[in-house]
């Protein structure tokens, strides 16, 4: 299979999983929300307010080794046809970013932002000594894509990140 076979496989695996996970929005409470319903896949997302969009989606599928961030609410204004977009994340003096695409949520017709990766070892250790302290920070958390920023309060993290982290890292 070709490496581009195997990118467009992944896009569309994780694409299904996101799609999956925002039609599931109208069960999404406000705050910060954990899936874990499929073993080795834990879903970390966060709503301004109840069956609204989720303006980040970090998604750790350690049974295909599959790392994705997502955000859909974000892109007002955005173009969301072709081309690369950045979603960085900040807090204090911390910053994580990624390049991802543009693209239309399918659940919801809304433009949304997706990057998705495999995880390496090396991958994976990032995600864990860069994106792991901005979370468990005491924020706010800025998330801008584009030109479009929020910032998502990190009160009621910690137990979904506890969560989280023991299925993607193991502990």
């Amino acid at each position: 299979m070709t490496r581009r076979s195997i990118s467009i496989a992944v896009a569309a695996g994780l694409g299904i999983m996101f799609g999956a996970s925002i039609a599931a929005s109208q069960q999404v409470r406000a705050g910060w929300s954990l899936d874990v319903t499929k073993p080795k896949q834990a879903i970390l997302s966060y709503a301004a307010e109840d069956k609204g969009p989720r303006l980040l989606i970090v998604a750790c599928l350690r049974d295909t080794e599959e790392f994705g961030m997502y955000s859909t609410g974000l892109m007002a204004g955005a173009t969301p046809h072709g081309g690369i977009l950045t979603m960085q994340l900040v807090s204090g003096g911390m910053k994580y970013t990624v390049r991802g695409e543009p693209g239309i949520d399918n659940a919801t017709k809304e433009a949304a932002f997706s990057y998705e990766t495999n995880i390496d070892s090396k991958a994976l250790g990032m995600v864990r000594t860069e994106l792991m302290p901005l979370l468990q920070s005491k924020g706010p958390l800025v998330v801008t894509i584009g030109k479009q920023d929020r910032k998502l309060p990190l009160e009621g993290i910690a137990e979904p990140l506890r969560r989280f982290s023991a299925v993607c890292f193991g502990h």
